[in-house]
């Protein structure tokens, strides 16, 4: 079979010509509304993200304050448990960093002959009032902290840790402070 070649009928430049009309060109750059559309589209993107990271951080920091009230609430329990004969002097305790100072440590902590199970348990009290404070310089560890111990009985211990929570309030619709309470109840 023989090869056949057929002619074009336009001229190369013709074809060119008609490529480049505006029928077949793309435009070449963006607009002025396309760019701030997209601004508009990223800003609000990046918003959002960014109240992501605040609620975060609030929940971070809610969660350590919890942290914070178990660490301190189990702490005095251990110290009640290590000197369990004057449970006496423990329940009825109540200490509110708000309106009170933390009260002195005994002198019988610092002798060398040391405390006896009621002088231990003024000390035990003493320290942890302090730590609910944050007294001699240490780190207030709950914002207003109240402690409380109380015997519910039956060899029960009750110890309340409470403070003060920044939280989300729909109906104010801005964060409030808000009291917490870490209650432990354990049995001697």
């Amino acid at each position: 079979m023989p090869l056949v070649v057929r002619e074009c009928r336009k001229p190369v430049g013709a074809v060119a010509r008609q490529l480049g009309s505006s029928r077949y060109r793309s435009n070449a750059g963006i607009s002025m509304i396309e760019v701030l559309v997209t601004l508009v589209i990223v800003s609000v993107g990046l918003l959002g993200a960014a109240a992501m990271v605040i609620n975060g951080l609030e929940s971070n920091r809610n969660a350590y304050l919890r942290t914070q009230a178990s660490i301190l609430a189990y702490d005095m329990a251990d110290r009640i448990r290590a000197n369990g004969a004057q449970l006496a002097s423990y329940t009825g305790f109540a200490f509110d960093s708000t309106d009170e100072d933390a009260p002195d440590l005994p002198g019988c902590f610092t002798s060398d002959a040391g405390c006896d199970g009621a002088g231990l348990a003024n000390a035990d009290l003493a320290q942890w009032a302090g730590a609910l404070e944050g007294a001699d310089g240490g780190v207030v560890l709950l914002p207003a902290a109240q402690g409380a111990i109380a015997d519910a009985g039956g060899g029960d211990v009750t110890i309340t840790v409470s403070w003060i929570e920044s939280q989300w309030d729909e109906d104010e619709d801005a964060f409030t402070d808000q009291a917490q309470n870490f209650v432990l109840r354990f049995n001697l």
